[in-house]
């Protein structure tokens, strides 16, 4: 009976250990989104997504509003922060959080945070442009892998 309660104790006081470093990870990664900005740079990069697609598709300007709207409810930093908070926590170590956050205190750190969404924003474009020049292969793509596909239902139903 002692070495089953034993047992017990033991795994109680394992899984408390662990319980306490999880939630010091989830504090460290709350930190961190919290200085680095996460809000305003989810924000920022949502707005810049929008208007590449925007840009992309003029037909959707008309419904720029609603579509931010959508975003904001379930893209926003609110919405978002309990779900990054755990990717992050379960991702690095407490010890590593603090590193990340010793980062991004310094200097580079801060300049690191401030360029991040100019520096997605123009990666979204490059990426939209890269398509919008290529769309003719995409085009014949997915027509020669529709007429595939077609072919072989054909095949299938004979």
């Amino acid at each position: 009976m002692k070495i089953i309660i034993s047992f017990l104790l033991l795994f109680i006081l394992v899984d408390c250990n662990v319980s306490i470093a999880d939630d010091r990870s989830r504090k460290e990664a709350e930190k961190m989104m919290q200085g680095i900005g996460m809000k305003k740079a989810l924000e920022q990069s949502m707005e810049q997504i929008l208007n590449v697609q925007l840009q992309q598709n003029p037909t959707l300007k008309p419904f720029k509003k609603v579509m931010l709207k959508f975003f904001e409810k379930h893209m926003s930093y609110e919405s978002l922060k309990p779900e990054l908070v755990e990717i992050y926590s379960n991702t690095f170590t407490e010890a590593e959080l603090k590193e990340i956050n010793a980062f991004y205190a310094t200097d580079v750190g801060k300049k690191t945070i401030e360029k991040m969404p100019e520096l997605m924003g123009k990666g979204a474009q490059i990426g939209a442009k890269r398509v919008q020049d290529n769309i003719q292969e995409l085009q014949k793509l997915l027509k020669d892998e529709s007429e595939r596909i077609e072919k072989l239902q054909d095949k299938q139903s004979n």
